[in-house]
Formats: C-alpha cells, sequence, structure tokens
C-alpha cells in the first residue's frame, strides 16, 4: 500500500530580500518537473512558500513567483514609519501580502508550515530585539503552524506577517492572545516541521554562503540541499554585509539574485533531482503491481 506522509518536502528559509534567490531556485525545480507535497518555511521563506503554497501547478506557482519579487522592486516596499517603531512602515507588505496569496486557495493548496517565535504580551517589549534575544538565549523555542488548520482569513495573513516581524524592523503579530515576531530568531531551518509530519525527501534552499547547518543532524531523512555558490552579502563586513543583504529589494539586485539561484540548483541538484524521479517511478510502479495482485486475490 502506498504511504499517505508527504513525500518529497521543501524548506525556505529566511533572509529578507535574499528571498528573491529562492525564486530562482524553485523555477529550476519545477522545470525538472517535481513538486512538493508540503513546504515549510522561515521569514521571507514563509511568504514564498505562501505563494508557492496558494497554485494548483507548481510551474505556474514558481512563475508567479519569480514576478512578485520582479513586482516588489518597482513597489518601494520599505517605507521609513512616520512613529520611531517600527522602523518600517508595515503597510506595504501587508498589502502586497494580500494582492499575492489568497487565503482561500491558500489553506487548499499545498500544506504549508511557517516558523513563528513566541514574544512577550507586554506592549513595548513584544517587539524589542535585546528582549527577543534574551528568550532565544534562555531556551524558549520557535513554534510552527500549519496554515490550514486556521479558517480565518486575517489570522492567515498575521501568522505570514507574524513569521517575517524582524524584532525593530516591524511590529509583532497576535495570533489567539500571543504574540509573535520572525521565527527565524531560533528556527531560520524548519526542517524539524517536515520530520514531525514523516517526510523522508527534503531539499532545503539556503540565503547564506556557508550556512553552519549539519543535514546529518537528520538521519532518517534524504536532504538536499541547494546553497549560493559565491557569498551572497554584499559587504566583507559581516554585521553591515549582512543588514545591507536583508534590505536591498533593488532591481538589480533581485534580478542578481534570481539568476544565481536558478544557476546554482541547474549545477547541484538536476541530476539528483532526476535520479529521484527515476527511482519514484519505479517504486510506484511495483506498488501498483502489488495493489492489482491483490485485489485480484480470491477472498478468503
Amino acid at each position: 500500500m502506498k504511504c499517505t506522509h508527504p513525500e518529497f518536502g521543501l524548506v525556505l528559509v529566511g533572509g529578507g530580500a535574499k528571498g528573491a534567490y529562492q525564486a530562482g531556485a524553485v523555477k529550476r525545480i519545477a522545470e525538472l518537473g517535481l513538486k512538493p507535497n508540503i513546504i515549510a518555511g522561515t521569514s521571507i521563506g514563509a511568504l514564498n512558500g505562501a505563494v508557492l503554497s496558494s497554485y494548483l501547478s507548481f510551474f505556474d506557482a514558481a512563475e508567479r513567483l519569480n514576478q512578485l519579487w520582479d513586482d516588489l522592486a518597482k513597489a518601494n516596499i520599505l517605507r521609513w514609519n512616520k512613529d520611531p517603531h517600527p522602523i518600517f512602515d508595515p503597510k506595504p507588505i501587508e498589502q502586497m501580502l494580500r494582492k499575492a496569496v489568497n487565503a482561500v486557495e491558500l489553506r487548499r493548496g499545498i500544506e504549508l508550515w511557517v516558523t513563528v517565535f513566541p514574544s512577550l504580551n507586554i506592549p513595548g517589549l513584544s517587539s524589542s530585539l535585546l528582549i527577543n534575544f534574551a528568550r532565544v538565549a534562555s531556551g524558549v523555542n520557535a513554534e510552527w503552524f500549519r496554515v490550514r488548520d486556521f479558517p480565518d482569513d486575517e489570522t492567515v495573513y498575521n501568522l505570514l506577517l507574524a513569521s517575517a516581524a524582524i524584532p525593530l524592523a516591524f511590529p509583532c503579530r497576535n495570533i489567539d492572545g500571543q504574540s509573535y515576531v520572525d521565527g527565524g530568531l531560533k528556527d531560520n531551518i524548519p526542517v524539524k516541521a517536515l520530520t514531525q509530519r514523516g517526510c523522508k525527501n527534503v531539499i532545503v534552499i539556503h540565503l547564506g554562503y556557508g550556512t553552519p547547518w549539519n543535514r546529518h543532524d537528520f538521519p532518517e531523512q534524504t536532504i538536499i540541499e541547494i546553497r549560493p555558490e559565491q557569498p551572497i552579502n554584499q559587504s566583507d563586513t559581516p554585521f553591515i554585509g549582512s543588514v545591507k543583504s536583508l534590505l536591498d529589494f533593488s532591481a538589480e539586485r533581485i534580478t542578481e539574485l534570481k539568476q544565481r539561484g536558478y544557476e546554482d540548483a541547474k549545477h547541484q541538484i538536476t541530476e539528483i533531482i532526476q535520479a529521484f524521479k527515476q527511482m519514484k517511478y519505479l517504486r510506484d510502479s511495483y506498488e501498483d503491481l502489488i495493489d492489482d495482485d491483490l485485489s485480484n486475490d480470491p477472498p478468503l
């Protein structure tokens, strides 16, 4: 009998504007004819995942995601807030999310999990960077939520925005009485969300060159990684380079990252995916043969 666990999962990590790299990589995955049964995302990865999960055709979803990133370059999505906190006006990103993602179709589509971090339910402190870092250090864990479990559209949008709510930069979001911020504070690579669902084959699209993460920590899963083949930050100075790369939504930068994501995926996974598809075909053929034999057996 065929297994009911998700067979192929996609993990989209967080990284702000560097998420354009994932759009290019996903385009190559779609060209290879592979469609994930389940997606897990953190921060910008959650927003990318929401777009991908909203379409029946994964190829169409990948095309839409790439077009959306081109639109982001024209939208001036990061606007300074008139108030001192948060730093950026949250309205542009919220409006673009609502335009790009239909909550009803999202619940019906590919199973999507997003990562969020529980913050303090105290006004003025829930989005404090230092307070949240202290909570991370004290052992507070990130939480994973399955989007289709929330029937209310507003809660779905709040959940997605919470996953990308970088403390100080964007406001926290309230879900069922609990404040949440960017899940990347604790779990930027949410493979465990797929582990708990029994997903055995996972592609992780990283947004960092030499990300300190070891796929061998997940011995029960086959994990394929797509990584930038060259440093992706825009400066050799660690902090400055990271911040600049998180916030650069310029057309030139987005085009560069999408192309790099596509080319890196082409180099790193094309042959692996083709072999995976052949193995899947052989396994499915064998299982169909077994099912046919069982259905033809005379009753006892």
